[in-house]
């Protein structure tokens, strides 16, 4: 449903569109500012924009509400086109159309089956002092809001330069900030802070996901949906003035300062997301990314999520076996007969001090003679993949994006006959438009030849996984094989990620660490590294992070016969529904997510000891089984104790949980007889 006029201020609400009669007499007044506020379905979450009067030289506006308390104060959209200025300031509306949609979707995989994409939709449609014609878009869903600027096409502009984008963000009073500053716009991966919004760094990029939270309650996250054909954005603050700004900074174009997109009309923004909620854990519910993305065009069925192993990780850590462990034929069948044994679906060829193809240059990244298409002798690749058929186990590569990028489709065709079912696309290490565009390329031609991407050394997602149902995960975290070098990668900082870099999506996480150790006992080593926390820590990431192809990083021999693996063999990658349970920020997390019948249970502290108590409301009406993983010493000297308990339930039940420090607890809820 459509709604157009002139007649402002407008609101808009999924379930009627009025224009106030007083409208009439508000226009014929002139007044010095005009609004349009978009609701959400439920009535909760508005955005609203002001649009000054074409004599007034200040920009459009816009603010965020959630229940009547202020998120976002007024805050100028800023965007400057080489030789054309500022498109906001002074802009004059001409005119806008309303709709509203309530639809639901269904998903190939994901945290849940169906999606609800209930919204209502205001565009405006402005002219700049220059004279270019731009539109803004705004939505309003229950769980955020989202807004994009678009160039349509236009004879005085079939080309352009984006300069920059400045957009700001006025939080309003003093939320609380969990935040990731980095150095460059290429990197992607550091330790989260807590601080308030008046000790937020000066000149310091930050990248998002963003949380900010309340005193009084109220959370909202600050990320982009649907990046393509543009270039990603961070936030900064610019100066020590009070109260704290923080604003846009896109990263440049590969080799230039002046320019950020370039490209003809139509052009379209990413969506500027505030993810809302009046407790930070439910956003991890949301699905708000993928209802701002475009469905899928054609069929994936054949895209099939699922466990990988990821031998590099261990590094060298091949003692006591009959071979030469290695990029070798025999070290790969012995992961491949691993893989065979204990259900998982897909065993990784990366290479640890080489890559599995051919080049004279040592280590891995690529040089002059790289050859993406010629495996090392040693591996033995044809007998390789014809073992790993017999024994139902798929192979996926590892390759660098740089050769990659010289010989994509050659590559990628070369690749589907050999029977590969997918990559981790490594280093991409750059956010500007030209790489965007190149993984959007990756993520095409894969799948016209039927193969699963991952990237590494990358940017967060946007929600573009309900595009590309091949695309399974994106790395853009500093996760656990950092533990190889520093022990950064703690309980706590697990805790922040969830909170934070998990609300973009899927997050590659390097799981599977077995060797559990104390802070005091820790030592970073490159082969068979130790992980800090506990091992039902461990397995709880499994459950909590939305996590389609989930690595099981060790060696076989650190999992077969250790208590816990069973349940890393049966937790599945994909789910029917997710619920938030219990949780702070920063703390705690205690998450359900549903396949089939089963419900998985999945819990994890910092390192601060805690004492749960976890309700079952979620449960349907009848009697379950549940069987728990749980901390088997509150000492933090025996992190790879752990204890397995079972007991009847009801949804009436609360399960009483002792969590170590840097603990967890993992388990399944099964309907009973």
């Amino acid at each position: 449903m459509w709604f157009r006029s002139f007649l402002l201020p407008v609101i808009v609400c999924a379930a009627a569109w009025t224009v106030p009669a007083a409208a009439r007499e508000v226009m014929a007044r002139e007044v010095m500012a005009r609004e349009v506020t978009v609701h959400s379905p439920d009535g909760k979450n508005t955005l609203t924009v002001e649009c000054p009067p074409a004599a007034d030289a200040r920009p459009v506006t816009f603010r965020v509400t959630r229940s009547g308390q202020t998120i976002l104060d007024p805050s100028p959209i800023k965007i400057t086109l080489a030789g054309r200025g500022q498109l906001a300031a002074g802009a004059r509306l001409l005119d806008f159309e309303a709709r509203g949609i309530d639809e639901t979707f269904r998903l190939p995989w994901g945290k849940c089956r169906e999606v609800r994409n209930s919204f209502c939709q205001v565009r405006l449609r402005f002219q700049s002092p220059g004279g270019v014609r731009w539109d803004l878009e705004l939505r309003a869903y229950d769980d955020g809001i989202a807004f994009r600027y678009v160039l349509p096409e236009q004879e005085s502009l079939r080309e352009f330069v984006l300069e920059s984008e400045a957009t700001e963000y006025r939080f309003a009073d003093d939320p609380t900030l969990l935040l990731m500053t980095v150095p460059n716009f290429a990197v992607s991966e550091n330790i989260y802070r807590r601080t308030p919004l008046a000790e937020v760094p000066v000149k310091t990029l930050i990248s998002p996901p963003l949380l900010a939270v309340w005193p009084g309650g109220g959370s909202a996250a600050v990320l982009e949906g649907r990046l393509r054909d543009f270039a990603r954005m961070d936030l900064q603050r610019d100066s020590d003035a009070k109260p704290p700004v923080l604003r846009c900074r896109l990263s440049p174009l590969h080799g230039r300062k002046d320019a950020c997109v370039t490209g003809r009309t139509p052009r379209a923004s990413p969506w500027r997301t505030v993810l809302l909620a009046d407790r930070a854990g439910t956003l991890l519910e949301s699905n708000l990314l993928l209802c701002l993305n475009d469905p899928p065009q054609g069929d994936y069925s054949w895209a099939k999520p699922g466990k990988t192993t990821w031998h590099w990780w261990n590094g060298g850590g091949g003692k006591g076996l009959p071979f030469t462990y290695g990029m070798n034929y025999e070290t790969h069948k012995h992961y491949i007969d691993f893989c065979a044994r204990h259900g998982i679906a897909y065993h990784a060829v990366v290479g640890i001090d080489r890559p599995w193809y051919v080049q004279s240059r040592p280590g891995l990244l690529p040089g002059p003679d790289t050859d993406i298409l010629k495996p090392v002798p040693e591996l033995e690749l044809p007998k390789l993949l014809d073992y790993a058929k017999q024994r139902g186990v798929g192979i996926r590569l590892w390759v660098h994006w740089q050769p990659l990028d010289k010989r994509l489709e050659e590559a990628f065709a070369q690749y589907e006959a050999w029977g590969i079912k997918g990559l981790m696309v490594d280093f991409l290490d750059r956010s500007d438009q030209e790489m965007v565009e190149f993984c959007d390329r990756v993520l095409e031609s894969a799948a016209r030849h039927k193969l699963h991407i991952q990237f590494h050394g990358v940017y967060p997602p946007s929600g573009q996984q309900r595009t590309f149902p091949n695309l399974f995960n994106h790395e853009a975290a500093l996760n656990l094989e950092y533990l190889k070098w520093t022990d950064r990668c703690s309980p706590q900082h697990n805790l922040n990620v969830v909170y934070t870099r998990a609300l973009a999506g899927p997050t590659d996480y390097h799981l599977g660490g077995f060797r559990s150790v104390s802070r005091a006992k820790f030592k970073p080593r490159e082969d068979d590294p130790d992980v800090l926390g506990t091992r039902c820590h461990h397995l709880a990431l499994y459950v909590v992070l939305e996590n389609p192809l989930p690595q099981v990083c060790d060696k076989p021999a650190a999992y077969e016969g250790q208590t816990g693996f069973d349940f890393l063999e049966q937790v599945p990658t994909t789910w029917d529904e997710t619920r938030f349970l219990l949780g702070e920020p920063g703390e705690y997390v205690v998450l359900a997510r549903r396949k089939d019948r089963t419900w998985y249970l999945g819990g994890m502290t910092n390192w601060t000891a805690r004492e749960l108590n976890v309700p079952l409301s979620f449960l349907g009406p009848g009697k379950y089984q549940a069987e728990l993983y749980v901390d088997g010493s509150l000492d933090e000297a025996q992190p790879n104790a752990l204890r397995r308990e079972e007991q009847a339930v009801t949804a009436n039940a609360i399960l009483k949980i002792s969590l170590a420090p840097g603990g967890g607890f993992v388990g399944t809820i099964r309907p009973g007889k």
